[in-house]
């Protein structure tokens, strides 16, 4: 098993609403949405790995970078490989665009076959999958009561502690 340290992005138009990607990446061909992120590199930060990862996702680059609200730590299993994910989760604000997909790698492009904008309650009630699963209601929350005063564990069976730096 690896080791993977990587950044999520909470990526915000100004009415709030969440840009998700949505990947055919689960067995069986069920799609599954998820918040824009990816691997952190060797020598780059989490806001640097933030920053790059939305241009190369969405062709954005007009985004202002937030603070970082939550951290996760899971098991993933993806294409016959375990690995131990290390998730860093910031707020980034940009303007309504229409993402593209002009910058996606090979592989990316192999299982990347969306986009859409969500409103919180829109993720709270959908039936379609979504990573995580309890994004809607972390992102109704986290509106409601904004930024906290440190990263909040949302690993699954964290209870909703300060993450440890």
């Amino acid at each position: 098993m690896s080791d993977r340290r990587t950044v999520k992005v909470l990526l915000l138009d100004e009415s709030d609403r969440l840009l998700l990607l949505r990947g055919d990446e689960m067995p069986g061909g069920e799609s599954i949405w998820f918040p824009v992120g990816g691997g952190i590199e060797d020598g780059e930060d989490a806001v640097a790995a933030g920053l790059r990862e939305i241009d190369e996702e969405t062709g954005r680059r007009e985004v202002r970078m937030g603070p970082e609200v939550w951290r996760r730590r899971h098991l993933y299993s993806w294409r016959g490989t375990q690995t131990d994910t290390h998730e860093r989760w910031f707020v980034a604000r940009t303007q309504h665009f229409t993402p593209s997909s002009q910058a996606l790698t090979e592989e990316e492009q192999s299982y990347i076959t969306g986009f859409r904008w969500w409103t919180a309650e829109e993720l709270a009630s959908t039936t379609e999958q979504v990573f995580p699963p309890d994004l809607g209601t972390r992102l109704r929350d986290l509106l409601r009561d904004g930024t906290p005063p440190s990263p909040i564990d949302i690993s699954q069976g964290a209870h909703n502690q300060a993450a440890a730096d």
